[in-house]
């Protein structure tokens, strides 16, 4: 063991030392929020340097991409390379959009299913209720299922169009 290394652990003991008496001085509400502030702080540092991470390597695919294809000179012969390496970019875009929208967690999913079960089955029609069944859980969906699923967005843009002019006719009533 070398002697840098002796005191550099000695003197990280005595500030350690140093951090628990003054630790053990503050009152225990002040200890709470202490705890609970870098708690906060670790989480969120987390989730910063994770997305940074995932944009970096990402960053650093496509320059590695770019100097591969500056140094070819004849890339009729490499198309297939050329793929595998668009698709891997790809992936990675589709990676990372994923991470960043992962917007509902599970408790959420939860409250939306148990709304969405308060609708009357003859309100929807089986194609567009399986399509939805389908976007709560998570599961793949096929092209008609995302066709139902845009057809009930337009329909409930329509709804809501009409909605606004029957408000505005109920105020006249009510007048």
């Amino acid at each position: 063991m070398s002697i840098e290394k002796w005191l550099s652990e000695r003197e990280s003991e005595e500030i350690r030392k140093r951090k628990e008496e003054l630790f053990t001085q503050l009152p225990k509400g002040k200890i709470e929020a202490l705890k609970k502030k870098s708690i906060k702080t670790i989480v969120a540092n987390e989730t910063k340097t994770l997305h940074s991470d995932n944009m970096d390597t990402f960053l650093a695919k496509v320059i590695e991409f770019k100097e591969w294809i500056d140094g070819r000179n004849y890339l009729k012969g490499d198309i297939d390379k050329i793929i595998i390496k668009l698709q891997n970019l790809n992936k990675s875009i589709n990676l990372i959009n994923k991470n960043n929208n992962e917007g509902l967690n599970k408790d959420q999913i939860n409250v939306l299913s148990n709304q969405y079960k308060e609708i009357p089955p003859s309100f929807l029609d089986e194609k567009t209720r399986i399509a939805l069944n389908k976007k709560l859980r998570g599961t793949k969906r096929s092209n008609s299922d995302n066709y139902y699923l845009r057809k009930l967005k337009n329909t409930i843009k329509e709804k809501l169009n009409e909605a606004k002019y029957y408000e505005i006719l109920r105020e006249i009533l009510e007048s």
